[in-house]
């Protein structure tokens, strides 16, 4: 059982890995959030959270990671209650009213820009994909090695026929969070997706963004919520 601090921990680690793209050392991370506390406090929490799987270290002398198990917390813990962010949804619809006015490709083109990930628009009832962002996703992939390049492309290749045989199970929930292994879109540990269901011309369609783990962010859920918004007030 995780107790507050910890928590707080989990979730800074997440946030600080997001901004920077490196490991998080203890030292500055203690300085920087937990000044109160020695740094030896925290170089024991963050022992104890490698050893329940919440964090994990790629070298002896670097910092930590978090991992898949620690993604799924956070995303339980912090980011499937979509309560009490009216302000940050106020202000993405009024950034984003000219989604009204945009076709579906254009709305997942300006998603992909937004929110930095490979953007998968799906319409099902004409069996049109269309992918955007395929840059932004290997621009925040620079530190996989040649292995799992070749397994994010196998995972790009397939995207299509996967797509079409589990539309159904993603139209379930109007959102749905999935880390590395646990996608039934992608097979590689490195990614991860937010599945997303689109109303467009009075029809349920998917808008998939798919990107590192760090992509799970309140930003990126609030840009999709507040797209899916704006689409539903559309009277066609």
């Amino acid at each position: 059982m995780l107790n507050d601090r910890q928590k707080k921990i989990i979730e800074l680690v997440i946030r600080e890995y997001r901004k920077n793209q490196k490991p998080v050392g203890s030292k500055e991370f203690s300085q920087k959030y937990f000044p109160d506390l020695s740094p030896a406090t925290i170089r024991r929490e963050f022992h104890i959270l490698t050893d329940e799987k919440y964090l994990m270290q790629p070298h002896r002398s670097a910092g930590r990671l978090p991992t898949d198990k620690a993604y799924e917390w956070f995303i339980k813990e912090n980011l499937m209650d979509r309560e009490g962010r009216e302000d940050e949804l106020s202000y993405w619809e009024k950034r984003l009213t000219d989604l009204a006015n945009l076709s579906f490709s254009d709305t997942a083109k300006r998603i992909a820009d937004l929110c930095d990930s490979l953007t998968v628009g799906y319409l099902p009832w004409e069996q049109l994909i269309y992918k955007y962002g395929l840059k932004n996703l290997f621009e925040r992939l620079t530190e996989i090695d040649l292995a799992n390049w070749r397994r994010i492309w196998e995972d790009i290749d397939q995207l299509d026929e996967r797509l079409q045989k589990i539309a159904d199970f993603l139209m379930e929930e109007d959102f749905q969070i999935f880390v590395g292994k646990e996608s039934p879109l992608t097979r590689d540990r490195n990614l991860s997706v937010i599945s997303s269901v689109m109303p467009y011309n009075r029809k349920r369609n998917l808008l998939i963004l798919i990107g590192p783990k760090n992509m799970i962010c309140e930003r990126n859920l609030n840009i999709l919520e507040a797209a899916r918004n704006i689409l539903n007030q559309i009277k066609y």
